[in-house]
């Protein structure tokens, strides 16, 4: 999933040759979450990159990554973050 966060869940359950539910239950007792918060966390994660990084907008970013609207981008990104998307910009630049 790091490599491509947009691999479907019924992919990477056959990659690891399981069932989808069976995907679920590993990730749940391994990591105590599910296969698509892992995915939210590792977007929000290139997000931060792109950033501390780039001068890309936020609604920029939020396309790039693919999410539906920025504005649930930036509720995502606020719950695994802890940060808003400004406020990881200015951190970056010491606004």
């Amino acid at each position: 999933m790091r490599r491509d966060p947009y691999v479907t869940v019924g992919e990477v359950a056959a990659y690891c040759g399981v069932s989808e539910s069976g995907l679920y239950a590993l990730f749940k007792s391994t990591l105590n979450e599910t296969p698509n918060r892992v995915r939210r966390q590792i977007l929000c994660e290139r997000a931060k990159e792109l950033l501390s990084t780039t001068d890309l907008t936020v609604e920029q970013i939020s396309s790039q990554l693919s999410f539906s609207s920025s504005s649930y981008f930036r509720k995502v990104f606020y719950e695994h973050i802890g940060k808003t998307p400004r406020e990881v910009y200015r951190e970056a630049r010491n606004i």
